[in-house]
């Protein structure tokens, strides 16, 4: 993701996280909620079942809902006007993931785009995509929020809990950020951090083996959100 990034995006999107929360007297510590941030922007949010009624066969819908179908969210444009539409039915931190990459486009001004090429293909603009990947995760995990979390002592899952977002999206903020190599720097020798994250960091030699859930979540690649957009092609889990 990083390599599609712009050169000075990363601090730009430091500056728009920092600002949006500080719009929504929200700090770095607090979950940010994606439903009250569509709010704020103005932007209206409807689940896919939202829809059943408006549709003539409703097993459309049912097949968006499918697991195999890997819809996410869609942002739905027309001329200056925006809506949001997701999928109900997967688990709360992805949900909010979708929801707030979505935002994110928007935040951005990324420009619409035709959901398909002219091969039936669906449209990708890599560099709108990663940008957007990219300010959804500071917007719901600020570094100086995975900072306290990590220099308090949580774990990676109550961590997750806590901000609102899936498991692999925390690990991927705190990775990231570097949080964890920094507390280590600076408190090696008494440091709250559980033994399974030093171990798997590399630093100081726990008593105990890192266990398998913490050694997977934080080595495996983050799973990029499978999205889909209407009029626009914008959705870890």
């Amino acid at each position: 993701m990083s390599s599609a990034l712009r050169r000075g995006f990363k601090a730009e999107a430091e500056r728009l996280a920092s600002s949006t929360r500080q719009q929504l007297r929200l700090s770095a510590r607090d979950r940010l909620d994606g439903l009250t941030f569509a709010r704020h922007l103005g932007v209206p949010v409807l689940s896919l079942l939202d829809l059943q009624s408006d549709v003539t066969d409703s097993r459309s819908i049912d097949l968006l809902l499918a697991p195999r179908a890997g819809f996410s969210a869609v942002t739905v444009c027309s001329e200056s006007r925006r809506l949001i539409v997701y999928n109900p039915a997967h688990p709360p931190g992805r949900r909010s993931n979708s929801l707030v990459h979505e935002l994110a486009h928007i935040v951005l001004g990324h420009d619409p785009a035709p959901a398909l090429d002219e091969g039936g293909c669906r449209h990708w603009d890599e560099r709108a995509e990663s940008e957007a990947d990219w300010l959804a995760g500071v917007l719901l995990v600020p570094r100086e929020g995975a900072l306290w979390w990590i220099r308090g002592g949580g774990d990676l899952a109550d961590g997750a809990t806590h901000f609102g977002v899936s498991e692999a999206l925390f690990r991927w903020r705190v990775n990231q950020t570097g949080v964890v190599r920094q507390v280590e720097a600076a408190r090696r020798s008494a440091d709250p951090l559980s033994a399974e994250i030093r171990q798997v960091i590399g630093g100081a030699s726990p008593a105990t083996k890192p266990g398998p859930r913490t050694s997977a979540l934080l080595r495996q690649p983050l799973q990029g959100t499978q999205r889909a957009t209407i009029g626009r092609r914008s959705g870890q889990n």
